[in-house]
């Protein structure tokens, strides 16, 4: 047989799926995203969660500062959909935050919140809710406050070095500014965020979402309510 025939009998085994295509390891497509941003100032979406290859960002790490650039890329990779959502969105994508929450308990020099609620606007005006879990942060700022105080404020995102189960790269807050007490009434509670999450989903949905300004809608009231409780109640 010729090598003509042999490349035909080829083509037609793998159009008939006889013949085992190459697979496309985890690793084949890590190695080519790497190559494809390596070194560059971006960040990008990827199946892993965001990572960021800015060199510079490296060296914002808190606790980072030994990671060479490579060990930086992987221990992302690893942690990237391990991390706090919306203070990931916060970092890189919002341009004002402020957060709610109740301070749980104080140790050593810092304090935690059992629930941190999260107000951001993107920069186009968009706002997104969200909540974070157990949130530690340190007390400075917050050295008159006590267990059950619930608060307003605002504060740094930051990324740091988490090494007490593997090392990982999460997001946290500190520096804390305009902080003042506030009734518990003034935190939403899960059904409240929850809807806060629908109305903003059903505005993303909206026919009329281009020609909405300045957070005037011009959409049927009544359609937006009841696509809210029907969303809602699936949810529930």
């Amino acid at each position: 047989m010729g090598n003509f025939d042999e490349g035909i009998n080829a083509i037609w085994e793998e159009v008939e799926g006889k013949r085992s295509k190459p697979k496309h390891t985890e690793r084949d497509k890590w190695e080519e995203i790497k190559a494809d941003y390596y070194g560059q100032k971006c960040s990008v979406q990827t199946e892993w969660g965001i990572i960021d290859f800015d060199p510079d960002e490296r060296r914002k790490v808190e606790g980072g500062e030994k990671l060479s650039y490579k060990e930086y890329l992987d221990i992302m990779k690893r942690s990237g959909r391990k991390i706090r959502p919306y203070f990931e969105l916060c970092y890189y994508n919002c341009c004002g935050c402020d957060f709610k929450g109740q301070i749980e308990k104080k140790s050593k020099g810092n304090i935690c919140f059992k629930r941190i609620f999260v107000n951001g606007m993107y920069g186009d005006g968009t706002c997104f809710y969200g909540k974070e879990d157990h949130v530690w942060m340190p007390e400075n700022g917050f050295e008159r406050y006590q267990a059950g105080d619930c608060l307003s404020f605002t504060a740094e995102v930051y990324r740091y070095l988490k090494t007490g189960n593997g090392k990982a790269i999460d997001f946290a807050l500190r520096n804390p500014e305009r902080i003042r007490k506030t009734g518990f009434y003034d935190i939403p509670n899960d059904d409240e965020l929850l809807m806060q999450s629908i109305d903003q989903l059903v505005c993303e949905i909206c026919m009329f979402s281009e020609h909405c300004w300045m957070g005037m809608c011009i959409a049927d009231q009544e359609w937006r309510e009841n696509m809210k409780r029907r969303l809602f109640d699936s949810v529930k």
